[in-house]
């Protein structure tokens, strides 16, 4: 420790070698310029995540294969596809940040709308929003721009920018740039994002999901039942013999 003129010595600690008048204890160390670095290029990575200008773009066919299905949620707000007395409920726990989730709605997902349309089965959107990057961010955006009656449209946008921006895909500024995008009320979609509104949906799924002891996403039950594995949903004729056996 370096001390000025005229100060008085200070005792030496036990067990500690014993300070050189005029030298400092600290040494420079090269893992110091390391985390030094480090730290920068973190500080630069959030500031590009926060305020670098986003993409938002809208798929031509987003939202277009639901315009003839019946939409709405269920008592716990969970946004609905098909006619409430479907007689088939399918309900899946989903997040928005789960790669497995995206492959079930492109892939799988499509083969089920006949039988949506047909009245025979209810599908049911459980919005999970702890497993994943900015899965909640999402979620509260799917949610609100449900508010407006475009939920599954901005279902169908979140999977795509899951593939198109990878790790960077679910920024709040994203979000409200594709709600504008869609053309949805600026002013209503900000109010509900900056609410509690979407955050009460949210929390009931994370109840249901507890209560069920769901351990990852995407999980399904049909009528109540869970299905262990959804690619058994190749198809849709294999997945009309399971509904076929669950129904009541």
């Amino acid at each position: 420790m370096t001390q000025p003129p005229g100060s008085p010595k200070l005792p030496d600690i036990p067990g500690l070698p014993a300070q050189k008048p005029g030298r400092s204890s600290f040494r420079f160390r090269p893992w110091m310029v390391a985390m030094g670095v480090l730290l920068l290029i973190a500080a630069a990575g959030f500031l590009y995540y926060q305020f670098a200008p986003l993409d938002a773009p809208i798929p031509a066919e987003a939202g277009k294969a639901y315009v003839e299905l019946e939409q709405g949620t269920t008592e716990q707000g969970f946004p609905r596809l098909g006619r409430a007395d479907a007689p088939v409920v399918v309900e899946e726990f989903s997040s928005y940040a789960c790669p497995h989730c995206r492959d079930f709605h492109h892939e799988i997902f499509p083969t089920l709308l006949d039988e949506i349309a047909a009245g025979q089965v209810q599908f049911v959107v459980i919005p999970i929003a702890h497993i994943g990057m900015g899965a909640k961010t999402a979620a509260q955006g799917a949610l609100c721009a449900g508010e407006q009656g475009r939920y599954w449209t901005m279902h169908d946008v979140l999977y795509d920018w899951q593939k198109r921006f990878v790790a960077m895909t679910f920024n709040k500024r994203r979000i409200v740039k594709g709600a504008e995008n869609l053309g949805l009320d600026r002013d209503q979609f900000d109010q509900c994002m900056d609410s509690s509104t979407p955050d009460k949906v949210i929390k009931t799924a994370r109840q249901e999901f507890d209560q069920r002891r769901v351990s990852g996403t995407p999980t399904f039950f049909i009528n109540g039942q869970r299905v262990q594995d959804y690619q058994e949903f190749d198809t849709l004729g294999t997945l009309a013999d399971q509904l076929r056996t669950t129904s009541p």
